[in-house]
This record gives structure tokens, sequence and C-alpha cells, in this order.
């Protein structure tokens, strides 16, 4: 583990031995991937479990972190999609007990000044570099979700490099930051959140059209902000638009990277 205080832990973790199998064997609709519940198989110290691959994700949590079950399963889930999961702590130990949207302003204020772009995108950062640097991985995807999402946008600049993105139900995503892409962006939006209206899905879709980079954008109905981590599995509404933005996200790595 990693333990100076500006290194964040990393949730790691190679396909294992069972998940090891061809796209024939385990097609991007095999439901069996994705797991809701259950003990996660990653740890924060980072490890291999089984096979090695080629490509990763960079999973990038919601204020929650990696500390919440969800996130972790989540993870795990991309792991047994065939790729290789690094989670860094975004907030090194000390996540948020609430969403953004259920923040009072000064507690969103105080949140958000803890967690500035410069300071988490050092932690991402890290681990980026694990995977470069040590894994000897090249083929990088980020996929962030609320407050990872907009960093999932910063990480596809031409100064970070990473070459292919999606989100779920973004949040703080700033203009610059989706016109600054320069590798292929796919975004998973819901048709109730607050944060991210009908008026600014609009705007965004605007300015991914405006890119010229690979985009898509896909609205999910009888979903909330969240529902990418933390739908509510037991509704058949939530439940399908959870999984079904988990396979978008891995077509879209399956295809771009």
């Amino acid at each position: 583990m990693l333990g100076h205080k500006l290194l964040p832990a990393l949730w790691s973790l190679s396909v294992s031995v069972s998940a090891a199998i061809s796209r024939q064997d385990c097609p991007i609709t095999d439901l069996s991937i994705i797991a809701h519940e259950g003990e996660p198989v990653g740890t924060e110290v980072v490890h291999d479990n089984g096979e090695p691959s080629d490509k990763a994700v960079l999973y990038l949590t919601d204020v929650y972190g990696i500390q919440l079950l969800e996130n972790r399963l989540l993870a795990d889930s991309f792991g047994r999609a065939g790729y290789f999961v690094v989670a860094p702590d975004l907030f090194n130990g000390t996540p948020s007990t609430l969403d953004l949207n259920e923040m009072s302003p000064t507690q969103l204020d105080t949140f958000l000044a803890a967690a500035t772009p410069e300071e988490t995108d050092a932690l991402i950062a890290v681990g980026v570099d694990y995977l470069r640097s040590v894994k000897n991985i090249t083929k990088i995807a980020a996929t962030g979700y609320c407050f990872g999402g907009r960093f999932a946008f910063r990480w596809l600049s031409e100064d970070k490099g990473l070459k292919v993105g999606f989100a779920a139900h973004p949040s703080n995503l700033q203009d610059s930051e989706i016109s600054a892409i320069t590798g292929a962006a796919g975004v998973a939006a819901a048709d109730a959140d607050g944060m991210m209206p009908p008026e600014r899905r609009s705007q965004i879709e605007a300015l991914l059209l405006n890119t010229t980079q690979a985009y898509t954008l896909s609205l999910y109905g009888s979903v909330s902000h969240g529902f990418g981590v933390r739908a509510n599995v037991s509704d058949p509404r939530q439940k399908f638009g959870k999984e079904q933005a988990f396979f978008q996200a891995i077509r879209w790595f399956d295809t771009w990277l």
C-alpha cells in the first residue's frame, strides 16, 4: 500500500483465472459479469490475482470513495470483463457521507475546497503512473461516476494522455474540459438528475459534437443521479439502467481502447 499522504491507496485487481475467457464465451451482455452484492475481490493493497491483462480501467469514484461497497463491486466487475483495474482513493481515506446534491452550500464549498481538481489530478496521476511504469500497461481507459466523471473527461485532454473515457452522471463538468478532450468520450445520463438537467445534457452533447472526437451520450429512464453505482437493484428499471450503463462502458472501451 502506498503510505505517503499525497499518494492514494490503490484498489487493484487483474483478470481472475475464471474471468480470463474469450469474448465468445463472455459476451458484453453476460449479466454474470456485474456484481450487485457479495464480497469484493480486490483489496486496497495492490496485488495481482490471476491472468495478466494488457489493458486497464482507471476507476474514478463518486464522493463516497472506493470505501463504498458498490464501488468496489463495480470495480471488480470491470476486472471480470477483462481489464486490470486500479481505483485511486480520491479522498485520502475520508470520503463524503453525503452526495453533492445533498450537501448544503457551505458543505459543498468545504468539500470541493478539500478536493480540488489539481489535488485530485495528482492522486489520479499516481494510479496512471502505476499502470504505465509498474504494470507496463499503456492501454488505459478511465471510467468515472458523479465526482469522478468530471475527471474521466479531464484525463482525456492532450496533456493527460488517456484516449478513452466514460462518465456516468458526471457532476461539475466544465465546458472547457469537454472541449479539451482528444479521445473518445462516452456518457450515461439519468432522466431525473438535477445536476444534469435536460438543458445541460443538450449543452454537453453540442460541445461533444464540436470536438470531432468519437462520442456517445445515452439517456436512461426512471433513474436518478448516482444510478451507475448506487441504483436500487430491487427496482427492475433501476437495475436495468445500472447494468446497461456498465455494458455501455465496456463496449465503449472494447471499441476504442
